[in-house]
C-alpha cells in the first residue's frame, strides 16, 4: 500500500463511528502492528501497541489519498493427484516394513518371555446388567471469559492539562472502560473505618497497579526531576472536574483511582485518593488529610512548611491551588480544622521541596487580605502569581 507522508494524530473522541467499530480489537492482540482504514474524506491509520500491562490503540488520519495496490497473483502450478490405490499400497508397504524390523530386531533384544496362557475362568452365574442409564445433559457450561480480554474493551483517550513553571501543557492517556467497569462492580462503601478500606482496597489493588503503570510512566517521561513530576501530578488532578463534596466520616463512597481518571471527574475524596495514589507511586511519602466534611492530600516536606505540625505540606485537590495554600472558611463547601485525621499510605519515602510554593502561597494570602485596597503594583503582583499557577482555570 502507499500512504500519505503527513498523518496527523486524532483522539478517539473525534473518530467517526465506523472507524471506532472497525478498530475495536476483536481478538487478543499479541504483537504491535498498524493497519489502515480507507474512507472519504479521510483515511485512518490505527496502531495497536502491546505493553506488558495491556494494549494501547492510537489513531492518525490523512486526506483520502491512500490507495490499496493489489499485487498480481502468481499462477499456481498444477499437479496430478496420485490415485487412492497407490497411496494405500504405499502405506501398507511402510507398515509391513516397520513390523518386520520390530519382530526381527527390537523384540528379541528386549528378551520378553512369552505370557503364560491359562484357560479362561468359567462363571457359574451370569450377572444381570441394569438397564438404567445416566441422564445426559444437552446444556454445556458457558465458556469462562478471559479477564484480560474483557478489561481491554471500550478504550477511551483523554487529554489531561497541567501547569509547570507557569506554562500550560497537557498529556494524553488511553484507558479502558472494561477495566473501569470491573472496578465499579467492587464494594465502594466504607463505614467507620475508612483508613483500612482505602489502604487495603482502593490503593493496593494489584490489577489497578498494572493498568495505572503506563500513566505513571507518562508523567515520569515529562520530567527527570522528581519534584517536577509531583508538580505535574498535583496540577493535573486539581484540573480534573470537581463533582461536589460527597465526603462523610461515617459513610464514604469513594472511587478507585483508575475510575476517577477514566471518568475524568470526582468528589474531593475521589480526587484526593487519586492524587495520593499517584504521588505515592512516584515515590513520595504521602498522607490523606481527613477532616469532618472534607479530604485533602499531604506530601512530606520540611516542618517549616508543614500543615498544623504534621510534617506534611497541605495540597487542596478540588481546584487549582498552590501547594501549602490553606483555604479559608467559606472558600468551599467545607471547613478545615487544625487536627485532621491522617491516613498514611504505604511505600513512598521521598520528601518534596515546597519552599517556592510556600513563599508564593504566603504572599497570595497577604494580597488577598488587602481586599480592594490593592494599588496597581500589587494588583500586577497578584495577577503574576495567579498566572504562574493558572489559578483562574476552570475545568
Amino acid at each position: 500500500m502507499t500512504q500519505a507522508d503527513d498523518w496527523e494524530p486524532v483522539t478517539y473522541r473525534n473518530l467517526p463511528n465506523w472507524v471506532k467499530e472497525a478498530s475495536e480489537p476483536r481478538r487478543f492482540v499479541k504483537k504491535t502492528y498498524k493497519t489502515v482504514l480507507y474512507g472519504d474524506p479521510y483515511d485512518y491509520m490505527v496502531q495497536y501497541t502491546v505493553h506488558p500491562e495491556g494494549l494501547t490503540v492510537s489513531y492518525w488520519r490523512a486526506a483520502h489519498t491512500i490507495k490499496e495496490v493489489k499485487k498480481p497473483q502468481k499462477p499456481q502450478k498444477k499437479f496430478t493427484r496420485p490415485s487412492f490405490r497407490l497411496l494405500f499400497g504405499i502405506m501398507l508397504l511402510a507398515v509391513a516394513a516397520v513390523g518386520m524390523v520390530f519382530l526381527s530386531q527390537v523384540l528379541p533384544a528386549m528378551n520378553i518371555p512369552p505370557p503364560a496362557v491359562s484357560p479362561p475362568p468359567v462363571a457359574s452365574v451370569v450377572p444381570v446388567l441394569s438397564s438404567t442409564t445416566l441422564p445426559v445433559s444437552d446444556t454445556l457450561p458457558p465458556p469462562t471469559p478471559d479477564p484480560a480480554t474483557a478489561y481491554l474493551q471500550s478504550p477511551k483517550t483523554t487529554s489531561f492539562s497541567y501547569v509547570l513553571d507557569g506554562e500550560r501543557r497537557s498529556l494524553t492517556f488511553t484507558m479502558f472502560g472494561g477495566f473501569s467497569d470491573s472496578l465499579s462492580g467492587k464494594i465502594h462503601s466504607y463505614h467507620n473505618d475508612p483508613e483500612t478500606g482505602v489502604i487495603a482496597d482502593l490503593l493496593e489493588n494489584a490489577d489497578q497497579n498494572v493498568y495505572m503503570r503506563p500513566f505513571l510512566e507518562t508523567i515520569r517521561k515529562r520530567s527527570v526531576v522528581p519534584d517536577d513530576q509531583a508538580r505535574i501530578a498535583i496540577s493535573l488532578v486539581q484540573r480534573i472536574p470537581y463533582h461536589g463534596n460527597l465526603f462523610s466520616r461515617t459513610s464514604t463512597e469513594w472511587y478507585y483511582p483508575y475510575e476517577t481518571l477514566y471518568n475524568n471527574g470526582g468528589s474531593d475524596a475521589d480526587k484526593s485518593v487519586l492524587l495520593a495514589y499517584i504521588l505515592n507511586e512516584l515515590g513520595f511519602d504521602t498522607v490523606l488529610f481527613e477532616f469532618s466534611d472534607h479530604m485533602a492530600v499531604g506530601i512530606k516536606s520540611s516542618t517549616r512548611y508543614a500543615f498544623s505540625g504534621t510534617g506534611y505540606a497541605f495540597i487542596e485537590t478540588t481546584q487549582p491551588a498552590i501547594i501549602t495554600y490553606e483555604p479559608d472558611a467559606g472558600w468551599g463547601d467545607f471547613e478545615l480544622s487544625q487536627n485532621p485525621g491522617i491516613i498514611h499510605l504505604n511505600g513512598g519515602k521521598r520528601a518534596m521541596d515546597v519552599s517556592t510554593e510556600y513563599g508564593d502561597a504566603l504572599r497570595l494570602k497577604q494580597l488577598e487580605g488587602m481586599g480592594s485596597s490593592l494599588n496597581q503594583s500589587r494588583r500586577a503582583e497578584l495577577a503574576r502569581i495567579s498566572d504562574k499557577y493558572d489559578l483562574s482555570y476552570t475545568p
